[in-house]
């Protein structure tokens, strides 16, 4: 009997893991508009998500990348997380910046992020994506990471992606 090699392994390995993957995404389904701000996403009554990728909105070289600048005040805002709720007829806005190791916050992921997923809940939620990397290579990746409000504030659970060349 002829020894395994490993690389005759990984399709099988990659077999059984694909569906834990799949389950992950499973939960999770693009969200519904936000009734009281159409740019948001509603994860349950009177409670709306957005994000915007400021300066990391579209595809950079890796030159501009070093150049990449953002502020509250210029032309290329920065990125943010906002959180919406509805209180007493009023809505009430919070901006917050994206977690450091965030796709997000990253300038080689943040492009392709075009998608807030909810999950059934209304608990979590997920900026998702897919494409090639912001830099203009010829990798193709995706992105999923997973955020819970905690005291208003949405915080970084989980992030999932993957990247195929």
């Amino acid at each position: 009997m002829r020894p395994l090699r490993a690389r005759s392994l990984l399709p099988a390995l990659f077999l059984l893991c694909a569906p834990v993957f799949g389950a992950q995404a499973a939960g999770f389904r693009k969200g519904p508009v936000c009734s009281f701000d159409a740019k948001a996403v509603q994860l349950r009554a009177g409670l709306c998500v957005a994000f915007d990728a400021g300066a990391y909105a579209t595809q950079h070289s890796y030159e501009e990348a070093g150049e990449l600048s953002c502020s509250s005040s210029g032309d290329a805002p920065c990125p943010t997380l906002r959180v919406l709720s509805r209180v007493t007829g009023k809505t009430i806005a919070r901006t917050f910046a994206p977690p450091p190791r965030s796709s997000l916050a990253d300038p080689s992921d943040a492009c392709v992020i075009d998608t807030i997923a909810v999950n059934r809940s209304g608990t979590r939620f997920a900026l998702k994506g897919q494409g090639r990397d912001c830099f203009g290579g010829t990798a193709r990746f995706s992105v999923e990471d997973v955020y819970e409000l905690k005291n208003g504030a949405p915080v970084l659970v989980r992030k999932n992606g993957a990247y195929m060349r």
